[in-house]
């Protein structure tokens, strides 16, 4: 019954206005949803050609507290106005006005975020996979799993859903991992810093089980050949296989940075544990470091964050210096002059040393952008420090806050590409596109694989705070701050792509895969907005590029909120 109840109840909560799953239809001045911190940068933007008025009421006493100027500002997406009301702090429940055009009410406090952060947590606990009691079809999956190499069983179980579906692909999970586990250390939450540590030590059931005893951790246990539903009973043909071959290699760092920050949450509380994933952690950096699989950017970032986070946790600088190794190659890719000399936009990376095109990914984050600020947070002292701050600059300026400039609501580019792709616009001798491109499968099925832009925007702004506390540029924290607030509403849909939080959340992607399906979860955060084949925003309600949940924009969105709210 716990099943069927806890999956009714969601419904229930969300029928009954109790997760403010609320409609604002035809709001068209467009703010964050949920609001703002005191001295947070806070910009509304409004559909209109012409520069005009507006004022901010408070909605409890119905009396002007601000009044500003929206300007009209010419980008990519169109013209829009823009206007900053940053200089409003005062705690309250708000409404930007401009004639006839209202914005939804949002709120200015404190711990304007701790609602939010919160129902991301929880989302955890409803995405368990094996014997729980939260999640909201447990028990289930009691046989995982079946080794693809051997036909053995070997007890997988535990460990999270990654998305509207009943797969748990390791890289994308243990995001999962990393995310709660950075709100834990960031804000340190007494409203719930149990219950992170809980859930933190029910996805790592599922981790721990599945590495092996060369060190590396293995691929997944369901995946495409295992969406289903299951019997609970081994031995039998819907058992679902393991798959044993390595995990990607920045899914091996992400395991070691997992079980680092795991292994310091947990120490006070349990010695032997946290020893276990520690141990664990040394064991897969051997296992990386010995078959040398840091290839690329993506795959750099990665290793500096597992390596800080091991010296975190060990005090051991070894760590630092070997973090300092990958960040040296990591440089080497930086792209540090002028595209040319009309185009002064430079900072972005290589993709490796024998690629050339411009590095870009969606679903793992901005990991070399973090590392890079992470490793010089812990290791000001080394005599690489003022590269890597050089390098965290101009990657800051040169690419990301220039670019941010070329629409009107602030948001950084999906990246750059070195031929010309369908929708992309010229920027010097390369390309560029706000959103994905839609990867064609053959025959011609130009919607084969493309996802929204929310872990890209939030990853880059969990960069963007720490680069502005690093650098002492308040303005990186501001252009950070918009990357959250076109996630939660501030977007040409007017739309919060996190269940449960803000106003006018698109439908739900639902499959037809199996049954009974993922229901509403409160602090589930979507693909996000995607965009179009020309590069323009599309947010295709019930899609799964745009409205499916994924566990990596669930852990960036929290993470980034939890920087914003602890500055």
């Amino acid at each position: 019954m716990v099943k069927k109840n806890l999956a009714v109840l969601i419904v229930v909560m969300f029928a009954s206005g109790m997760y403010g799953y609320e409609q604002y239809p035809g709001r068209r001045i467009y703010v964050n949803h949920v609001g703002y911190r005191p001295g947070a940068a806070k910009i509304a933007v409004a559909k209109g050609t012409k520069a005009s008025e507006f004022e901010v009421f408070d909605v409890v006493t119905g009396r002007a507290a601000y009044k500003g100027k929206f300007e009209a500002r010419r980008g990519d997406f169109g013209t829009y106005l823009v206007g900053d009301f940053s200089g409003l702090k005062d705690a309250g429940r708000y409404e930007v006005r401009a004639g006839a055009g209202r914005s939804v009410p949002f709120a200015i406090s404190e711990d304007i975020y701790q609602g939010p952060i919160q129902k991301n947590v929880w989302y955890f606990s409803a995405q368990r996979c094996g014997p729980s009691t939260t999640g909201y079809h447990s028990p289930c999956h009691l046989d995982d799993g079946k080794r693809l190499d051997n036909g053995k069983h070997q007890d997988v179980t535990g460990g999270w859903h990654d998305a509207c579906d009943l797969r748990k692909w390791v890289g994308p999970t243990l995001l999962g991992m990393i995310g709660l586990a950075k709100v834990a250390e960031v804000l340190k939450p007494d409203w719930d810093y149990g219950r992170i540590v809980e859930e933190l030590r029910w996805g790592n059931r599922y981790f721990l089980s599945m590495q092996e005893p060369a060190g590396y951790v293995m691929s997944y246990c369901g995946g495409d050949d295992g969406n289903r539903w299951t019997n609970n009973k081994t031995g039998d043909e819907d058992d679902r296989p393991i798959h044993t071959e390595p995990a990607s290699a920045s899914a091996q760092f992400d395991f070691i940075a997992a079980e680092a920050m795991t292994a310091r949450l947990t120490h006070k509380q349990d010695p032997i544990y946290a020893d276990k994933c520690l141990r664990s952690a040394v064991k897969c950096l051997d296992y990386c470091r010995r078959k040398k699989i840091a290839k690329n950017a993506l795959d750099l970032g990665a290793a500096i964050i597992a390596c800080v986070e091991l010296y975190k946790t060990s005090n051991d600088k070894q760590y630092g210096d070997i973090a300092a190794g990958y960040a040296s190659r990591l440089l080497a890719l930086q792209v540090t002059g002028p595209i040319d000399e009309k185009t002064t936009v430079k900072g972005f990376f290589m993709t490796s040393a024998e690629n050339t095109e411009p590095y870009k990914t969606m679903s793992r984050g901005c990991q070399h952008l973090i590392g890079l600020c992470e490793l010089l947070e812990n290791f000001p002292e080394y005599e690489d420090a003022p590269r890597w701050k050089k390098a965290i600059e101009l990657y800051c300026s040169g690419y990301l806050s220039n670019m941010t400039k070329r629409n009107a609501f602030g948001i950084v580019p999906y990246g750059f590409y070195l031929e010309k792709q369908r929708g992309a616009k010229p920027i010097g001798t390369y390309w560029y596109r706000w959103f994905m491109g839609h990867k064609e499968r053959p025959g011609g099925n130009v919607d084969f694989w493309w996802v929204g832009v929310n872990c890209n925007l939030a990853s880059a702004g969990v960069g963007l705070v720490k680069a502005s506390r690093i650098l002492g540029r308040p303005e990186l924290a501001a252009i950070a701050q918009r990357q959250l607030d076109w996630i939660v509403g501030c977007n040409p849909f007017n739309a919060s792509t996190v269940t449960g939080v803000g106003y006018n959340q698109p439908e739900q992607f639902v499959t037809d895969e199996f049954e009974p399906v993922t229901p509403l979860i409160p602090g589930a955060v979507m693909n996000g907005i995607g965009g179009t084949e020309d590069d323009m925003p599309a947010l295709m309600p019930g899609k799964w590029q745009t409205c499916e949940y994924w566990t990596p924009m669930v852990c960036y969105t929290m993470w980034l909120m939890s920087e914003i709210q602890s500055e």
